[in-house]
């Protein structure tokens, strides 16, 4: 299958991101994992194990390995931050450019002043959390392509659709209210915060770092700003 990349013309040069993060290190980061599902989704099919996505039992379980990927990444591009030891911890990156002394061993259950970075990955429109996040948010929408291409009905082409693409890298600070809690009594799931469209979310699309045409969604007003924000950024496109 064809490897993924991050096209120059969905990069926004002038997103506001924290602690001295860059969009390069960004886009870097969104390109190092690119080539990491790239060859293991290769070697899946390879072996006749079908693509890799389809080893997650399900579609959270995929937002929580992206996420993941990515706050390693960014902790090799950026040295001032440092991974959180604890796999459940808040934030997951601890900034440590700063006077504030982390404990030693980085292991923070839920820091509530500490400088850190918190990453969600999603599927979905918006974002979700176990707890308010309540400090920078760095989240990401990602596609899964799950279907093959062919140039005709009976003759198939080798498949050139990317196998996951990200289509949004959006980054805000976020405070207790940009949430809505989401309680999962009398359901096999467990409780969430979701962020509020016209609050939070709101202020996560209004600065998109990679940002690419299917993300652009909304309706009235809100659809018509955040296709002046893309337009902005973006030289291919025309509101």
């Amino acid at each position: 299958m064809k490897r993924p990349v991050v096209q120059e013309r969905f990069v926004n040069p002038d997103a506001e991101l924290p602690y001295g993060l860059e969009v390069p290190q960004v886009v870097n980061a969104i390109e190092s994992f690119y080539e990491y599902w790239h060859q293991v989704n290769e070697w899946h099919l390879e072996q006749g194990y079908g693509r890799f996505h389809e080893q997650f039992r399900a579609n959270n379980a995929i937002g929580g390995f992206v996420s993941h990927r990515l706050t390693t990444r960014f902790v090799e591009e950026s040295p001032d931050f440092v991974l959180n030891r604890l796999d459940d911890g808040y934030p997951d990156l601890l900034y440590d450019g700063t006077d504030y002394e982390w404990p030693n061993d980085y292991a923070i259950k839920d820091s509530d002043n500490g400088p850190g970075l918190e990453v969600k990955a999603s599927k979905g429109n918006t974002f979700y959390a176990h707890h308010n996040v309540e400090g920078w948010l760095l989240g990401v929408h990602y596609l899964i392509n799950a279907r093959s291409e062919s140039t005709t009905d009976d003759a198939p082409a080798p498949d050139n659709t990317p196998p996951i693409k990200i289509t949004q890298v959006l980054c805000a600070g976020m405070d207790h209210d940009d949430w809505e809690y989401r309680d999962a009594e009398g359901s096999n799931r467990t409780n969430t915060s979701e962020l509020k469209a016209q609050v939070g979310l709101h202020e996560m699309r209004k600065n998109p770092i990679i940002e690419m045409e299917p993300a652009i969604t909304g309706e009235g007003d809100l659809l018509r700003e955040y296709k002046q924000t893309h337009a902005k950024f973006d030289p291919d496109y025309s509101v």
